[in-house]
């Protein structure tokens, strides 16, 4: 263990040094921000039944979550970190980066095991030694240089990506956003006028149903006109995402195979309509994504088309400096069942309208193979209203949304799991109904970096979470509810 901490120590004072040396001779401005929460869950599975019954892990078409360690309270405590150099090379040349550590820009405070799964045998006899692992310490989510022109800005590196409301390309740039949408490649920002352009190249590597490979890539660019005077914008954003036929992709996921099969040729395509427009003290936004083209074989049988689509609608009005009321509207397109198309889109984990309904991935709390903020908004028609007061130090947020499901299961029709991402032939029909959740945020700025801050979500559960697709075993939805402190600082 001695020997251990000297190596990391050692390699700590190299890179102080290196840092050091290079500060002498660049300026570095530093940026980040560090968060800690606290998180209490209660009834996180959303039924009366105190006992497992027809969990996910066993029944692919069941909506229950699994009791995992006994208990139907989930307390958690986690942490959120990045740190954003931004060294300045010449009037015509930057280097930017993010540097975070473990998944998800953080971990789960008292819990390592997202970045060691060694297993020494010791635990009972260093059970009062606390240590921390080093591997996968330090994870890097964006490295690019940013090249200045009197034509256009070039990034080139490993970058992320906004569009829009961040529905689907959301660079995860507020406090507590845990991921971010990036690319590896080439964008060019070219502003003429009030229009500005961005077309892009990148490679990619799909994580879950495409495997590394060299011939996936993407290509596209986003169009958009902004006329601040005017108070209006409006773009469009267009990409292609393929995989050539020869590239060794599997998939296990859709359809629980036992053993990988080969996805063959896809060829996905991204239209992302935007609009904005402000009258006085009223803002409205719209966000239209649309995914189209071929997704391979999905279903281990022929090509399958993909056709999936979302309408997000976002108003704003100002009654007085402290006073604003909100008023948010979607549809998410869910999938049907059906194994020659695939219909539902998962929006971006950072966009979320609720403090509990959609906000996390419940299956974690009893299953380390699980991340609790793997969680999307899918499949559901949702309207909200919300009303926010801000002072000088305090801000407080009430909302009330209600959601229902889009595509449900249906008795002896093939029907899908959008929690799981399983195709399943129902046994039972399934309730669309959601519930309504009432939330109250506050956050109180103690300075201009540091916010002290806390969440409440109340959810009256639908009867969709009471599926199990068994008649003979059912569960009776119940409410849950959630509570959050938290603290951070930017810099």
């Amino acid at each position: 263990m001695l020997r251990k901490k000297f190596i990391y120590l050692s390699k700590f004072a190299a890179l102080a040094a290196l840092t050091i040396n290079t500060t002498q001779a660049l300026p570095i401005d530093w940026h980040g921000v560090f968060g800690v929460d606290t998180t209490l869950i209660d009834n996180y599975r959303k039924i009366k039944n105190t006992t497992d019954n027809k969990p996910i892990a066993s029944n692919i078409g069941s909506q229950e979550i699994g009791l995992g360690s006994g208990n139907e309270k989930a307390s958690f405590q986690s942490y959120i970190f990045r740190l954003n150099p931004h060294i300045i090379v010449n009037d015509t040349a930057s280097f930017k980066a993010e540097l975070t550590s473990g998944y998800g820009r953080g971990g789960r405070l008292g819990d390592d095991s997202t970045t060691d799964n060694t297993n020494d045998n010791f635990g009972n006899a260093l059970y009062i030694q606390n240590k921390s692992s080093s591997s996968k310490s330090i994870v890097i989510n964006q490295a690019y240089m940013e090249l200045y022109s009197d034509t256009a800005t070039y990034i080139i590196g490993r970058h992320s990506s906004d569009w829009g409301l961040g529905a689907v390309y959301n660079s995860g740039k507020d406090t507590w956003d845990r991921h971010a949408f990036s690319r590896d490649g080439v964008t060019a920002k070219i502003k003429i006028g009030n229009f500005l352009i961005e077309p892009y190249w990148a490679k990619i590597d799909s994580t879950g149903s495409l495997s590394r490979n060299t011939k996936s890539s993407e290509i596209g660019a986003g169009l958009l006109y902004d006329n601040v005077d005017r108070d209006i914008a409006f773009g469009l954003l267009y990409s292609k995402k393929n995989n050539k036929q020869d590239n060794p992709t599997t998939d296990t996921n859709t359809t629980g195979a036992s053993s990988a099969y080969a996805l063959g040729e896809t060829d996905v395509k991204v239209t992302d309509i935007y609009f904005k427009k402000i009258f006085g003290n009223f803002k409205l936004e719209v966000e239209v994504p649309i995914i189209s083209g071929e997704l391979g074989k999905v279903y281990n049988t022929d090509s399958t088309k993909v056709n999936s689509k979302s309408f997000i609608f976002e108003t704003e009005y100002k009654v007085s400096d402290s006073w604003t009321i909100a008023f948010d509207f979607g549809s998410i397109s869910g999938h049907s069942g059906s194994r020659t198309s695939y219909e539902a889109m998962f929006l971006n984990p950072n966009y979320q309208v609720a403090n509990l309904l959609f906000r996390y991935n419940l299956q974690a709390i009893g299953n380390t193979n699980h991340n609790i903020y793997d969680s999307y908004m899918t499949n559901a028609t949702y309207a909200k209203i919300a009303g926010e007061y801000k002072s000088d130090k305090w801000s407080w947020v009430a909302a009330m949304i209600w959601a229902k499901a889009n595509e449900t299961a249906k008795l002896g029709e093939s029907s899908y799991n959008h929690t799981n991402n399983k195709v399943f032939t129902a046994n039972d029909t399934q309730e669309s109904d959601l519930g309504m959740e009432i939330d109250l945020n506050f956050d109180y700025h103690w300075n201009s970096a540091v916010k002290v801050g806390g969440s409440l979500g109340y959810l009256f559960a639908g009867d969709y979470f009471s599926f199990t697709n068994d008649p003979s075993n059912k569960n009776t939805a119940d409410n849950s509810f959630a509570l959050q402190l938290n603290s951070s600082i930017e810099f």
